[in-house]
């Protein structure tokens, strides 16, 4: 029986050694698309962004927007902790699973010291035999490896978030308050000058790019908050998504220029990254895609000068065009405890009152999530 257990032992600390090696290589290099069910970085993000958000969403305003904007950094510590514990134990089980002893001891408790001491530094002096030192030099390869992958992994995810942030500071409204769709294409074409809001909105379609690679590449940094209020990565996806929308349905001519390649870019990026973070399908309330914000995003074009198609062809295309990625962005928007809009740096004397009342409005909505 004891024969058995030690095999049982030593072949189930293999595969968690191997498990827990696999999902850091994984999660850090081979930012794979998808991830299985059993992966422990899958499951450990999962548990505590679900108890984050619970815990946020009852705090007061500061606290609970401070507990949202420090977990993307303590969860990445959180993470490394939970690889080299499952090494620790991994370790164990086959030090244990092929009777070995620390100091002439086998007893379960020591075995774990050992391990646990192991795994950044080889502790020869303990360890006797050659089959002994091998494991424990082996142990002490597959913790440094660990935690240099995650070492080598932060400069990449602060460049990553350093180029999503410097982008959204461009998107302004000199006019202050919460920048809508229509507003960013009045202030990208003056005149009626068409050209210049194709180029503008190419421009933002090399930012989805980016920010489409980089966050499905490495989901966690969807988590990072903006450091300025009002501002959020996902919202304004949100807000230049809808303006390549409404410019491909509204604009003769746009359905094959930039602004279609946005909407396409855009309505990817919310899809393949609310997939990668496993935004969970729940039914949404009403979106701004009514009639009535039509009517007025179509006055503000017409006064632009910009050809205007058949209105209500545009109307029709609009919804269709939206009803792509609509809903997924509202469910992307509230699982993320996103306030609603974005507010450039020209609403400054502003935001604070907006934002504020956006921020409590998203964690309401995850309090009743």
């Amino acid at each position: 029986m004891t024969e058995t257990l030690r095999i049982v032992a030593t072949v189930g600390g293999v595969v968690l050694i191997v498990g827990m090696l696999s999902d850091a290589v994984a999660t850090l290099i081979v930012t794979q698309g998808t991830s299985g069910l059993w992966r422990p970085t899958r499951l450990f993000y999962a548990t505590t962004w679900r108890g984050v958000r619970a815990v946020a969403a009852r705090l007061p305003d500061r606290s609970g927007e401070y507990v949202l904007n420090v977990y993307p950094a303590l969860s990445l510590l959180g993470l490394l902790v939970l690889w080299l514990a499952g090494l620790m134990l991994g370790w164990s089980l086959v030090y244990w699973g092929l009777d070995q002893s620390i100091g002439g001891t086998r007893d379960w408790a020591t075995l774990v010291y050992y391990a646990g001491t192991s795994l950044v530094t080889p502790v020869f002096g303990s360890a006797h035999g050659a089959m002994m030192r091998m494991l424990t030099l082996l142990e002490t390869l597959t913790g440094v490896v660990t935690i240099a992958l995650m070492i080598s992994y932060l400069p990449a995810l602060y460049g990553a978030y350093s180029r999503r942030e410097a982008r959204l500071l461009t998107l302004d409204d000199p006019a202050g308050g919460r920048i809508t769709p229509a507003r960013v294409i009045v202030l990208n074409a003056p005149g009626g000058d068409a050209e210049m809001l194709y180029r503008v909105l190419g421009e933002w379609q090399m930012w989805t790019a980016d920010l489409l690679e980089s966050h499905v590449s490495y989901p966690m940094l969807a988590l990072c908050r903006s450091q300025h209020p009002g501002q959020s990565w996902v919202t304004a996806l949100g807000v230049v998504t809808d303006a390549a929308t409404l410019t491909s349905a509204c604009v003769e001519g746009a359905q094959s220029r930039e602004p279609y390649f946005l909407y396409r870019r855009g309505r990817r990026a919310i899809v393949e990254i609310s997939s990668r973070l496993h935004v969970p399908e729940v039914a949404v309330g009403q979106t701004w895609l009514v009639e009535e914000n039509f009517e007025a995003a179509w006055c503000m074009l017409a006064e632009t000068g910009l050809p205007l198609r058949d209105k209500a062809e545009a109307w029709a295309d609009l919804q269709e065009l939206r009803a792509t990625y609509g809903d997924q962005l509202e469910r992307l928007i509230d699982f993320l405890v996103a306030p609603r809009g974005f507010w450039g740096h020209s609403a400054e004397e502003t935001v604070a009152v907006e934002v504020a009342v956006a921020g409590s409005e998203a964690r309401r909505k995850a309090r009743g999530g």
